[in-house]
């Protein structure tokens, strides 16, 4: 057996190359990644991992997965606690943004998007990971219709809502300011809770 970086125990062979591969991306990142490569840095070569994952698209969207679901799960949690939560609206959507904006989850945010970038040039090898994407309005569709918004109200303003905050990861990615960031945030958050009542 084999534990990955003390955060659980692996016991079968994908598994433990699924954790390899994540530690490999969350350090190194996916521009210039190979199978080869991969191979190299997890003691297995590039026909393996075409056994077990299929192509790089698809190890490289589990490896994503795996690393926001172990490494950074508040990131999942928040997004949970929104759709069944009783909390007020805009609190609850605090509490994701300060999930999301966690600086702790920044080295997965800049993962997430290089490898979404790539996913949007190669669709059909990353449409498993699309999914899972376009999955993350779920939750904030789900609560916006329990406070009283129709079902294609509540989806577009969940669209509106994951699209602002997707903006906003990207500028606490590159910004010197992440106060300025939380202020914008916070502003924005108040006008779309005001037009959701």
């Amino acid at each position: 057996m084999v534990s990955w970086r003390g955060y659980g125990v692996v016991v079968d062979e994908r598994d433990r190359l699924l954790h390899l591969v994540a530690d490999h991306v969350l350090d190194h990142g996916v521009t210039s990644l190979t199978l080869r490569g991969l191979g190299r840095a997890t003691g297995s070569n590039n026909r393996m991992l075409l056994y077990y994952f299929g192509s790089k698209e698809a190890l490289v969207g589990e490896a994503l997965r795996c690393v926001g679901r172990e490494r950074f799960p508040t990131f999942e949690f928040a997004w949970g606690r929104l759709a069944g939560g009783d909390e007020p609206l805009r609190t609850a959507l605090q509490h994701v943004w300060e999930a999301i904006a966690d600086p702790a989850n920044l080295d997965f945010c800049r993962l997430f998007f290089e490898v979404f970038g790539q996913a949007a040039r190669a669709r059909e090898g990353y449409g498993e990971l699309l999914d899972d994407i376009a999955g993350w309005q779920r939750p904030a569709a789900a609560r916006l219709r329990r406070e009283g918004l129709s079902p294609a109200a509540a989806q577009a303003r969940a669209t509106e809502l994951v699209a602002l905050w997707r903006g906003l990861q990207m500028t606490l990615i590159m910004t010197a300011d992440p106060a300025h960031v939380h202020r914008v945030q916070a502003e924005a958050l108040d006008a779309f809770c005001a037009r959701c009542r």
